[in-house]
């Protein structure tokens, strides 16, 4: 499966985000994990995905070109360009929010991880 995940900016549970990565491989076999370069989680994903044998698909916000609304203008070429199977969204604010809106408007199948995942 092609798997996005996404959290937000200052998100930085790593255990949790490992953990909801772990099991979501027992049950479906992750070949590419697509994400944002969260700064916090971006090694961790990254680490897990080397250590499974997946691709890696990273997507930074452009801060310089498009300053305030860089992550927006990130999530929606991101959903788009990667065609993710799934989005996992681990807690996060109004852009991750509006990228699950926008994978669910598109028909891609969502699962949202509380703070308490």
């Amino acid at each position: 499966m092609r798997v996005l995940i996404c959290a937000g900016r200052y998100y930085a549970d790593t255990r949790t985000c490992r953990r909801v990565l772990e099991a979501f491989q027992c049950l479906n076999e992750v070949r590419v994990l697509i994400h944002g370069g969260n700064q916090f989680l971006g090694g961790e994903i990254e680490d897990w995905a080397r250590e499974l044998g997946a691709d890696i698909v990273r997507y930074p916000a452009n801060w310089q070109q498009h300053g305030k609304l860089a992550e927006r203008l990130r999530n929606t070429f991101m959903l788009r360009d990667s065609r993710p199977d799934i989005v996992i969204a681990l807690p996060g604010g109004e852009d991750t929010e509006e990228l699950v809106a926008q994978a669910r408007t598109a028909g891609i199948q969502t699962l949202l991880m509380d703070e308490r995942a």
